[in-house]
């Protein structure tokens, strides 16, 4: 039984709302590694300051909103959270969320086996036809081009 859940009135790992939704998937690729890069909290942070999911969010409730869905997935796991988070979202919005995690894993230029493994499963989490997940997958690839490229 969990006391504190009862303290406060709710489990804290609930996902109830589009904002919580969205940013659940991009946690969950943010910590694909073990680690978080700078240029990981900095593409989170870009997102949350670009995107008209987070417009009525105040820097620091975009930073709360990261942190507790940080606990969540660190407490209740990847899958658990992002299964949670696709029964809250659209279609549409599901692929709008796995795009952003895209873009946190290939931030830092750099993309290991463990988040190759977290894309693969984000596409089952979210519910995500392998075929548009591949397009997807292709253009945030893209959108890494370097002036060599």
């Amino acid at each position: 039984m969990d006391l504190l859940a009862k303290l406060r009135g709710r489990s804290g790992d609930e996902v109830d709302d589009v904002p919580t939704a969205v940013m659940t998937p991009i946690v969950a690729a943010m910590l694909a590694d073990g680690r978080v890069d700078e240029a990981e909290v900095l593409h989170v942070e870009t997102i949350c300051a670009t995107s008209p999911l987070f417009e009525r969010n105040s820097s620091v409730q975009n930073e709360r909103l990261i942190l507790h869905v940080t606990r969540m997935v660190e407490n209740r796991g990847p899958e658990s959270m992002c299964r949670k988070a696709a029964a809250v979202l659209s279609p549409a919005l599901r692929e709008t969320a796995f795009v952003y995690a895209l873009r946190v894993i290939f931030s830092d230029g750099y993309v290991g086996d463990l988040e190759r493994d977290v894309v693969g499963n984000l596409t089952d989490w979210l519910e995500i036809p392998e075929e548009r997940a591949a397009v997807m997958i292709d253009v945030a690839s893209v959108m890494q081009n370097g002036v060599d490229a």
